[in-house]
């Protein structure tokens, strides 16, 4: 059986899924792919400097970029780790695992109690460059190396419900005002 390293796992990930090789690094507009639908967002300096390692985590845990694997990793993510302090990634993450609560609920349920026995790719601390040398085994066996935390799965699951609905309910606020500005001025 061959051996493959991230970095060529990686490589694979994005030739796979139609990416850059670089995972969009490199663009001032980042294409949020969710299956069939795409949508713009500017390419953040935080999402530049975290996108691969998002990308590694797709490798380990071997969900695709569907929208219930996208669902499933942003759960598996937030459980086994988060994002420290970079928000964009946080708020991404959690939409995502919004939708999956909503639509995908025993798979992204499923996906956070994964991860809360790992670290992910940003948390573990090993530096980039060392985690594309690994394996993927070897790497899976290093973000297993943590025993299971408290992370609570119905803070959690409660708070992306939130911030999935959050975008809808403003852009209701926003049109009733329009409306009412527009009515009764």
């Amino acid at each position: 059986m061959e051996t493959k390293t991230i970095k060529e796992s990686i490589q694979e990930f994005y030739n796979i899924n139609n990416f850059d090789d670089d995972g969009g690094v490199k663009m001032k507009i980042a294409w949020i792919k969710f299956g069939f639908i795409s949508f713009p967002l500017p390419n953040f300096e935080s999402r530049k400097k975290n996108v691969q390692f998002h990308d590694i985590n797709h490798i380990i845990t071997g969900f695709d970029t569907t929208w219930r694997g996208e669902s499933s990793i942003s759960a598996w993510e937030i459980s086994s780790g988060g994002w420290k302090n970079n928000y964009i990634p946080w708020l991404l993450t959690l939409w995502a695992m919004g939708l999956g609560i909503i639509f995908y609920t025993k798979s992204t349920l499923n996906s956070f109690k994964k991860g809360q026995t790992m670290n992910n790719a940003l948390v573990c601390g090993i530096p980039k460059a060392e985690i594309y040398t690994l394996s993927e085994i070897e790497l899976k066996n290093k973000l297993s190396d943590k025993p299971n935390n408290n992370r609570n799965i119905l803070f959690w699951s409660f708070m992306s419900v939130i911030v999935f609905f959050s975008p809808f309910i403003i852009g209701i606020l926003a049109t009733w005002s329009i409306i009412y500005l527009l009515i009764f001025k």
